[in-house]
């Protein structure tokens, strides 16, 4: 079994829930017996390549092709030029004519079964190949990219960064509903997303839930040898507008009621690239750890009763609540950040949209944490369940008939 994937940059290291998703489904995907060869980008004006990084990424793959980004002038010129016809984020990781030729041989002696697009933005190359080779194509969906762009386009907290999203947003709709239909099947994240693409006529599609390999999931969910350091807690990437807006609203109107009802509470936010309004937000509440750029995800998530997942915008699914998941702890969350999760996965979550009831959930967890009374176990093993590695068997038929 062999096919080709396009992933939008190097996924390795894993270090946003995207990468994390697609890094995880590559693992799983070799260890079903699929041979891949990975086309994606990285590098140029977004920092060198760690040899390291390749040398990982080929432990998985059987070839691998990166392409650097290119974000000079001439390429911004030339983008803006394409914009009437492909996204912003399409044209930046389109190939130059002999890039292509040689990538197309490369195909060729590989033999590829399928091309794989993993998110809309190397779709250009993806299209290609498959028209060239004669293969059908099949698309991952991470998000209804133009709903989360516009959202996000909605919610950036500066001129620079509204620019840029609004941006990304012109031909986006369009092209996103051209790889549907030229797609023999596509594979969606989230349970809520795959209706939506129904209800618009989209019918080839299956749900495909991000992965949690065994060890990660071993680690995380083992019983704790002690008491976590901190009381309520929270990992993800802190440069998202998003993740920044719900943040903001946790420390600015959730945080003082907890520190209200319980002063000498534990408070960490953990995460990578904390944007400046995460840093002001913490420099105006001192009581709660920043915690930058954690090494391993498994001992933040174990090192706190309560974990919290506080997004009020986006689409798709947060991988950062499927990890929640699988830790020990308590889980509280807004409702935006268990969308496109089945039903058995949110009834694992105590849930509130509003800073009052958000700090009640909190407060309650920790009650019943403390009075020893555990989170259903076979209710968690249950919802667990639908994010083990093997799952990517269920879709080998639909690749390989």
């Amino acid at each position: 079994m062999r096919i080709t994937m396009i992933c939008n940059e190097l996924p390795f290291p894993p270090g946003h829930g995207g990468l994390v998703d697609v890094w995880r489904r590559l693992c799983a995907m070799k260890s079903a017996g699929v041979r891949v060869q990975l086309v994606c980008w990285g590098g140029g004006a977004a920092g060198a390549l760690r040899p390291e990084h390749l040398d990982k990424v080929r432990e998985v793959v059987e070839d691998l092709y990166v392409f650097p980004f290119e974000r000079t002038w001439r390429s911004r010129i030339k983008r803006t030029v394409h914009l009437w016809r492909l996204p912003w984020r399409v044209a930046s990781r389109s190939l130059r004519p002999a890039e292509f030729r040689s990538l197309l041989e490369a195909q060729r002696a590989f033999d590829s079964q399928a091309i794989w697009l993993d998110a809309v933005y190397g779709g250009e190359v993806a299209r290609g190949l498959a028209h060239e080779l004669k293969l059908p194509l099949f698309y991952r969906s991470h998000n209804i990219e133009h709903r989360y762009t516009l959202h996000q386009a909605r919610i950036a907290r500066t001129a620079r960064e509204r620019f840029q999203w609004t941006l990304s947003l012109i031909n986006l709709r369009r092209y996103e509903h051209g790889i549907l239909r030229e797609s023999s099947a596509f594979f969606d994240i989230s349970v809520d997303d795959l209706r939506y693409w129904e209800k618009l006529g989209f019918t080839s599609g299956h749900w495909l839930p991000p992965l949690v390999d065994e060890s990660f999931a071993g680690r995380l969910s083992a019983p704790r040898e002690g008491p976590p350091r901190f009381d309520v807690g929270y990992l993800g990437n802190l440069f998202m507008p998003n993740n920044v807006q719900g943040l903001v609203w946790f420390l600015e109107k959730v945080a003082p009621r907890l520190l209200d009802a319980r002063p000498g509470l534990r408070l960490f936010i953990a995460g990578s690239q904390p944007s400046d309004q995460i840093r002001a937000a913490l420099a105006a509440r001192p009581e709660v750890t920043l915690i930058e750029n954690p090494p391993d995800a498994v001992s933040i998530l174990r090192d706190a009763q309560i974990l919290i997942n506080p997004v009020f915008a986006g689409s798709g699914v947060n991988i950062k609540s499927v990890e929640m998941l699988f830790s020990p702890a308590e889980l509280i969350s807004t409702p935006q950040g268990l969308a496109g999760l089945p039903d058995e996965v949110k009834n694992c979550f105590r849930v509130s949209k509003d800073e009052s009831g958000f700090a009640s959930a909190i407060l309650d967890g920790l009650s019943s944490a403390a009075a020893g009374r555990i989170a259903d176990s076979e209710s968690r093993a249950a919802a667990r369940s639908y994010f083990r590695a093997k799952r990517i068997d269920d879709i080998l038929p639909v690749l390989f008939r």
